[in-house]
């Protein structure tokens, strides 16, 4: 009865990665990370500003943004988590290099030194606006999304372009966690004994969409 369910799960692994449908990361393997999640941490009232003239919008003006996160990994039973990664981008993995994409790395002593099943960390990164992931359109993009529809309720775009407009943009972090069995978590862990999870987060920024009167507002 084993054989059969063995060559049936086999079968169906297959099948399903021949037509690409992805698979759940730890579906097969054995899963060491009981939970993982990024999130804010506080009250962010800083708000990204979008430049306009009577054209439209042109740019995002802000530079910079500081994120407020809260890292959080806990391990099963008997495992330790042994490091974590955040990144701006889906698909975020310690092992692996990032190319251009920003992330950002904690092991050893950042983590417990392998001596702790759960990992709280605040981390607060102030990121140039290109090395943000953005879900649903970045800042700009969410304002000339406001524009066409302020458009279709019947203002013209003179006198939406006239006048300041809060609309909101989410920033998309992910975060990966790395867990070791309790023996090798001090020493010697590696990608072939440990296992990892990750856990995405769209983080709310407030986005300011200038008026194209006033430069400095």
């Amino acid at each position: 009865m084993y054989e059969k369910r063995h060559i049936a799960s086999t079968i169906l692994t297959a099948a399903i990665l021949a037509t690409g449908i992805s698979l759940p990361d730890t579906a097969l393997a054995k899963d060491w990370v009981e939970k993982v999640s990024v999130k804010r941490d506080g009250i962010d009232t800083k708000a990204i500003r979008v430049s306009a003239n009577m054209g439209g919008y042109t740019a995002i003006k802000t530079k910079k943004h500081k994120f407020l996160l809260k890292l959080h990994a806990r391990a099963t039973k008997g495992k330790r988590i042994v490091a974590l990664k955040i990144g701006s981008f889906k698909g975020v993995q310690y092992f692996e290099a990032d190319g251009n994409l920003w992330s950002k790395s904690f092991a050893h002593r950042e983590v417990g030194s392998g001596s702790k099943r759960t990992v709280s960390k605040n981390y607060n990164p102030s990121l140039a606006m290109h090395h943000i992931r953005w879900s649903g359109g970045n800042p700009k993009a969410r304002c000339d999304a406001n524009l066409q529809n302020l458009k279709k309720k019947g203002q013209t775009k003179q006198q939406i372009l006239s006048k300041k407009h809060q609309v909101k943009a989410y920033a998309y972090f992910e975060l990966d966690a790395v867990a070791a069995r309790k023996n090798k978590a001090k020493k010697g862990w590696k990608m072939s004994n440990t296992t990892n999870q990750r856990g995405g987060y769209k983080y709310e920024v407030m986005v300011t969409c200038s008026s194209a009167n006033n430069v400095g507002n």
